[in-house]
């Protein structure tokens, strides 16, 4: 596959997807148990979680915030630049002495899309 553009965003929504379908799996097999009484113990040696991480909770916030960078860090119509990322200010005068104003537009995939792909699991060799 290669990972850049819309591929990449196919990626990282498919991603988010089974992160988000999987958050009761993640919470039952990363999430330790909190057990204060013997009694808990015994509820939960049958295999539930007694937890205040809010474990699934947290993972399906973190997938919808997800989704609305996704949603905000497009393509622009020309299909290689990032819509709502842009470079470093500039200034120029020209030859008239008038002072114009540029700031370019970031390279799409953008780095929030980047840092966003590796933080599912995406690396560079993938690329």
């Amino acid at each position: 596959m290669t990972a850049q553009g819309g591929d990449l965003l196919t990626w990282i929504t498919d991603a988010i997807t089974k992160a988000d379908q999987n958050a009761d799996r993640w919470h039952h097999a990363e999430c330790s148990w909190h057990a204060t009484t013997v009694v808990d113990l015994i509820v939960l040696h049958g295999g539930g979680t007694l937890c205040d991480c809010e474990g699934p909770a947290t993972m399906r916030r973190g997938c919808a915030a997800d989704r609305k960078l996704l949603a905000i860090h497009q393509k622009n119509g020309y299909g290689s630049y990032c819509t709502i990322c842009t470079g470093e200010e500039s200034f120029d005068d020209d030859s008239d002495g008038n002072r114009e104003f540029s700031r370019p537009a970031m390279p799409f995939p953008c780095d929030t899309i980047l840092a966003l792909a590796e933080g599912y699991g995406w690396t560079e060799g993938e690329r």
